[in-house]
This record gives C-alpha cells, sequence and structure tokens, in this order.
C-alpha cells in the first residue's frame, strides 16, 4: 500500500473507481455503490471544510487512533459511519451513480493537487493531519470501499 497519496496511487484509485459496478452487492457493509462513491467523496469534501464537522476524540485519543488506524491495522469492516459521512444522515447523495463516481474522482484529484503545506480541516476523529497523513488516510478509506465492492 503506498504511503503517500501521489499521482501514480491517484491514476490507480481512479482506474479502480471507473471499475466499480454499480449493481454489484457490497462484500460487506450496508451501503449500495452509489452510496459508497458519495461517502468517499463526502470524506474528501470534510477534509477541505467544505462538510461541517465536530471533532469528537479529546487528544490523547486521536493521536492513539492516528497511530493505529493510520500506521498499524487496515480499516475493520462494519465500522460505524460518522453521521457527517452517513448516506441515511446528514450526507446529501444523489441517486445518480455516474454523478457520484465522476465527483468522487474530482475530489480525489483535488486532494492528490493539494500542496504539502494546504492546511486541512480538522478530522472527527484524528484531529489535525498534515498532507501525508490525509492522503494516507484517504488511500486506505478508499481501498478499503473499493475491495468492498470488489475492485
Amino acid at each position: 500500500m503506498p504511503r503517500q497519496l501521489n499521482d501514480q496511487a491517484t491514476a490507480s484509485l481512479v482506474h479502480r473507481i471507473e471499475q466499480v459496478d454499480e449493481s454489484k452487492v457490497p462484500l460487506w457493509g450496508k451501503m449500495n455503490a452509489t452510496q459508497m462513491l458519495a461517502h468517499c467523496s463526502t470524506a474528501l469534501k470534510l477534509a477541505f471544510g467544505d462538510v461541517p464537522s465536530k471533532v469528537v476524540f479529546p487528544p490523547w485519543k486521536a493521536t492513539l487512533s492516528r497511530l493505529l488506524f493510520l500506521d498499524m491495522l487496515p480499516f475493520p469492516k462494519n465500522l460505524p459511519t460518522a453521521a457527517e459521512l452517513h448516506p441515511k444522515k446528514k450526507m446529501k447523495a444523489s441517486a445518480d451513480f455516474l454523478a457520484e463516481r465522476e465527483e468522487l474522482i474530482r475530489q480525489l484529484n483535488r486532494m492528490n493537487a493539494a500542496g504539502p503545506d494546504h492546511a486541512f480541516a480538522p478530522h472527527p476523529l484524528f484531529r489535525d493531519l498534515n498532507r501525508a497523513q490525509y492522503g494516507k488516510l484517504i488511500y486506505k478509506h478508499l481501498d478499503h470501499h473499493l475491495r468492498q465492492f470488489g475492485v
């Protein structure tokens, strides 16, 4: 797994996103393919502060969570989803698969273009992340959901 989100990793993710089949049943979880794409693009929008979120972890817990989930553990299946990213709660998702796919690709390219000094919005669980950390998180998150749909 890449240690950073760069042009090569982004191109690989875009290729995989383009392989997602709208009719595919997920291997785990409750989201359909359109909801998953919207969920992932909303996570990217959250990083840029386009989606309001509330930091829920105190600093010590955020530090431990960053260490575990960014550096040591794979994303577990069936984790609860933050309300901001939940397709049936606060998140706004269209029913248009192709529009959601294009939006995810657009947001992913936006993240890849962000410079190393870009100031991202605090993450609800991990709090303050730099470009390298956010890139790694986004890669792991997308990889997790793309594998969920067999890609």
